[in-house]
Order: structure tokens, then C-alpha cells, then sequence
């Protein structure tokens, strides 16, 4: 295949000097046209469709770059080699900028210097096609096998019947599908529809069979060419999901939940039905889909209170973390509170150490909600979360004993924390008011002072109390005392105990001045207060 050349230059002579430089033909490249300007050289491109315009980026009315700019908007498959008579900076970045692949100088211009630009091109165009073609042919296969044999062998997988020998015929088709290969991440869906025992009261077997295919024809148009979806027994399907490897686990997770999602309104949506949809955790490899699938089973039954054998023998409850723990360890995150975060945890861990019969699947339970705790709190503060993947994967996957547990989790939590406060004060305070503001957060309770916080910080307490009033509005002690105060609030509407239990948790010494400082702050005593939140 010749690819077609178009030369663009205001100088004849360079366009006759370029055109007799090499044997294009003989080379694979045939000049097919030559321009003086970049507004012809758009008309020639748009009629000849070349591969490849060489364009001069010194050239009156529309420049070079002004050319490589409307190129790589209009025609982005067509590829472009800069040329140029300056040894500019600003050509060289503006033509790379919007495109080009290459820059050559005319008066250092030989034939090969061209050869090994053009083989540049060749060879980069040659891969491009060849991933057009193979994409292609993938395409094809999909349409001529259609949906009906990968959900038949998706069934099979799914349940793990057939020989062995069958299950890896089965895993070997998927690696020539778009979906289901080996070097891609794969998620299962597994759907259940709540209601559907009484749909046969309502259906006759013909409505049934329509609504069931319905039903799948809806997931596969979510999961799109990325995945495959299957109907199981008694108004379950299986959706498999499939995305290739990215940088960012958490941009990953993202999209899944953005499949989960949609998988459950368009359920209610087109269906008016309500289902459960579960998502099992990532996997490499198609084989172990089977796996995943027993696992989401097990997972369906306890949600709709069904209690497998294993859990009646002491096996791990679905969750963990009870719903007061969460909401306390949010509040406690969310206020930087590093100790009763810490409590927290420990709590959390503590109660899954206990059953050591369950306590690997209990871990990965434990594991897995707080890691996606940990990244709900970050984005609700505005922060980037993708470090909690990146380094707590390795770390929480599987920890041999409670205490490794519980050392993973304190470890991320108390980055978690750090990483808070230092986003909470950086940009509101200058340097020693940020610091103050982050060692009342780790001690409030303890009764810091001005005084120790100045030593600690190594400046005076006077500068200090100047620098903290001017920034904050408050003196060091009205600060602190605010932050108690609001703390016990906190601690009021999530801590499963007594206001009389919360007034020293948070640094006071006296209920009296802690009820009198409370209602000033809040407005209402703290018993009022609680007893809005059922306390």
C-alpha cells in the first residue's frame, strides 16, 4: 500500500527540492499533491485524503502551526511532519503541540534525515492499522457468533457445569471476544429480582418468557461490547462486566458503580420492578468466575435473610461494621479526631478477631468497607482518594491475624486523618496557625495550652496568640473550646453513650461549665440537644 504525500510550502523551490530528495515511490509514498499555503493545503486535503501532509511552518496568511492546529481537529487521521527554515522553539512546541509527529529544519534537510522521519511514520501508521484490523475482525467474529453462544457458555461458567475440558473450551472462547479476556479486569453482576415469584400470577409462560429476555436484552445494552448478561433461575441474571487495565483502580471502581447503578434504576425505571444488584470484586482471569459466583450467591441469600451453612456454624455475618460505628467513625474522620478514630477501629477489628473460624472472610469484609469509607470521606472533603487504593492494596488483601488487621487499618486511617487536616488548614492559615490548628485537633482533649503549643511550634506565645486571633477570629482558648464543644456535639449524635460520659471525653472537668459553655455555644442545653437524636 503507497501512502499519499502532500507537500505544503510558499517556496517552489523547496517543494521541487523535497520532491526530488528520495525515490518516494520505492519507498512506499506517493506526493500526490503540493500546496503554496495552508488554506489550499486544507482544500487539496479534504479532496486527495492523504496519510501524510509535510508542511513549512513559515508561511504567510495561515502559518504552520495555525495549519497543524486545523488538521489535527479536522482530519485527526492524518499524520504530519513539520518543516521549517528557523531553529524556533515556539514552531517546534506549537506544531507538536496540536500534533505533528515529527520536525525537520530545511537547511539541515538530507535524504536521511527524510528516510528516517518517513520510516517513523510508516511504521507508526502500519501499527495503527493493524489495531483497526484486528479490532475489525473481532467485530466481525461478535456479529457472526452473536449474544446467544457467549451467554450459553457464560451460564456454564457461572455455575461450573461441564468437564473440565469443556470449561476451558469455554474460557478460550472468551479471548478472542471483546470481553472476558485474559489481561482485563472483569466484574460480576449478580441481579435479582425481589418479586419475581408472583409474576407468574400475573403472567401466562408466554409474557414470562418475554419479560425474562427483556429483562436481559436491558443489561446487555448497560454493559454494552464490554460484557455479557445471562438469566439463571427464579428471576436472577448473571452480567458480566469487563474493562481493560487502567492506571487508576479507583477510576475503575467508579465506572463499575456506575454500571451497578444503572443496572438497579433501569430495573425500576422500564421494568417498575425492584431488584438487588451485587457486584463481586475484581478478578483477572474468566476461570474463576465461578467463584465469584458462589460468592455473590451466599451474599444474596444472607441480604434476604437466608442463613447458608456455613454461618450457622459460625461463619461471618455480612457485615461488620454496625451502622453507629460508621456514623461515628465519619464524624471522628471528618474532624480529624485521630484517638476515637483510632477507638474506632480497634473496636471494629476487635469484633471481627473474635470469630477465628471466619476471620479471613470476616477480614476482607472489615477490609473492603472501610477502604471504601476511607474514600467516601476523602471526597467529601474534595480530596484525591486514589492513594488509599494504591497503597493499601497489597496491605489489606489478606492479613494473617487481628492484629495485622487492625495495624493495616490504623495505618490508613492515620494517613486519612493527616492528609485531612493538612487539606482542612494549609490553604485557610499560614504556616504556625495551620500547625496550631492540627495539634488542637490531635489534643483538644488532653488541655493544650497556648503556651505548650507555642514551644512545641518554637516561636513566642505572644506572636502565636497575635498570628491565631488575626486568622481565626478567636483567641487560642475560645478556639479550643469551640472545638470541644462541637466535638461533643458530634459525639451527642453518634456515640451510643451519656452526655455525662461525653463532657470528659472532650477535655472538661466540670459538667456544670460544660452544660453552661454548651448552651452558649449551641443554643439549647446538651440533654435538649440529645434528645433530638433519641438519646
Amino acid at each position: 500500500m503507497q501512502l499519499k504525500v502532500i507537500s505544503v510550502d510558499d517556496e517552489w523551490l523547496v517543494r521541487n527540492h523535497l520532491r526530488s530528495l528520495i525515490d518516494w515511490e520505492r519507498l512506499g509514498f506517493t506526493l500526490c499533491g503540493e500546496a503554496g499555503d495552508g488554506a489550499e493545503a486544507l482544500e487539496l486535503i479534504r479532496e486527495l485524503q492523504p496519510h501524510l501532509v509535510i508542511a513549512d511552518m513559515n508561511m504567510p496568511g495561515m502559518g504552520g502551526v495555525e495549519l497543524v492546529r486545523h488538521i489535527s481537529e479536522m482530519y485527526p487521521q492524518v499524520r504530519i511532519i513539520a518543516l521549517s527554515s528557523y531553529d524556533s522553539y515556539d514552531y517546534v512546541r506549537g506544531s507538536l503541540h496540536y500534533g505533528a509527529m515529527d520536525y525537520l529544519l530545511k537547511h539541515s534537510l538530507t535524504p536521511e534525515a527524510l528516510i528516517q522521519v518517513l520510516g517513523r511514520v510508516k511504521e507508526k501508521m502500519s501499527e495503527e492499522l493493524a489495531q483497526i484490523n484486528a479490532r475489525e475482525r473481532e467485530r466481525l467474529k461478535w456479529e457472526a457468533a452473536g449474544p446467544a453462544v457467549s451467554q450459553s457458555y457464560l451460564k456454564e461458567l457461572l455455575i461450573g457445569a461441564g468437564t473440565p475440558e469443556a470449561r476451558r473450551k469455554y474460557v478460550e472462547y472468551f479471548q478472542d471476544m471483546p470481553y472476558g479476556r485474559d489481561g482485563q479486569q472483569h466484574v460480576l453482576f449478580l441481579m435479582k429480582l425481589i418479586h419475581f415469584d408472583s409474576l407468574p400470577l400475573r403472567m401466562n409462560e408466554q409474557e414470562l418468557t418475554l419479560f425474562i429476555r427483556s429483562v436481559t436484552d436491558m443489561a446487555m445494552q448497560i454493559v454494552a461490547d464490554a460484557g455479557c448478561a445471562v438469566y439463571l433461575e427464579r428471576g436472577s441474571f448473571g452480567v458480566l462486566f469487563s474493562l481493560e487495565n487502567e492506571r487508576s483502580e479507583y477510576g475503575m471502581l467508579q465506572r463499575v458503580e456506575a454500571k451497578k447503578s444503572r443496572l438497579e434504576k433501569s430495573l425500576e425505571l422500564y421494568f417498575n420492578s425492584a431488584g438487588i444488584v451485587l457486584g463481586s470484586a475484581m478478578f483477572d482471569s474468566i476461570a474463576a468466575i465461578s467463584v465469584q459466583f458462589t460468592e455473590l450467591r451466599s451474599r444474596l441469600d444472607e441480604l434476604q435473610g437466608y442463613k447458608p451453612k456455613a454461618e450457622r456454624h459460625g461463619g461471618a455475618p455480612a457485615s461488620l461494621v454496625t451502622l453507629n460505628q460508621e456514623k461515628e467513625l465519619l464524624a471522628a474522620a471528618e474532624a480529624c479526631d485521630a484517638a476515637e478514630t483510632s477507638r474506632i477501629v480497634k473496636e471494629i477489628v476487635k469484633a471481627c478477631a473474635a470469630n477465628e473460624a471466619a476471620f479471613r472472610r470476616g477480614a476482607a469484609s472489615v477490609s473492603a468497607e472501610l477502604i471504601q469509607l476511607a474514600v467516601k470521606i476523602a471526597q467529601k472533603a474534595g480530596m484525591d482518594a486514589e492513594w488509599i487504593f494504591q497503597e493499601m492494596k497489597a496491605g489489606l488483601s489478606a492479613p494473617k491475624n487481628g492484629q495485622e488487621l487492625e495495624r493495616n487499618l490504623q495505618a490508613l486511617f492515620a494517613r486519612l486523618i493527616e492528609e485531612l487536616s493538612l487539606h482542612q488548614t494549609s490553604a485557610r492559615y499560614s504556616r504556625y496557625v495551620a500547625q496550631a490548628v492540627r495539634i488542637i485537633q490531635q489534643r483538644y482533649s488532653e488541655g493544650i495550652t497556648l503556651e505548650e503549643t507555642s514551644e512545641e511550634l518554637h516561636i513566642t506565645p505572644s506572636y502565636l496568640s497575635r498570628l491565631f486571633k488575626e486568622e481565626t477570629g478567636a483567641t487560642f482558648t475560645e478556639y479550643v473550646t469551640a472545638y470541644r464543644i462541637d466535638r461533643s456535639a458530634q459525639l451527642i449524635r453518634t456515640r451510643a453513650c451519656s452526655v455525662k460520659e461525653i463532657y470528659q471525653l472532650v477535655g472538661f472537668n466540670s459538667y456544670s461549665y460544660f452544660i453552661k459553655l454548651f448552651k452558649e455555644h449551641m443554643g439549647e442545653t446538651p440533654h435538649v440537644y440529645a434528645s433530638k437524636y433519641g438519646k
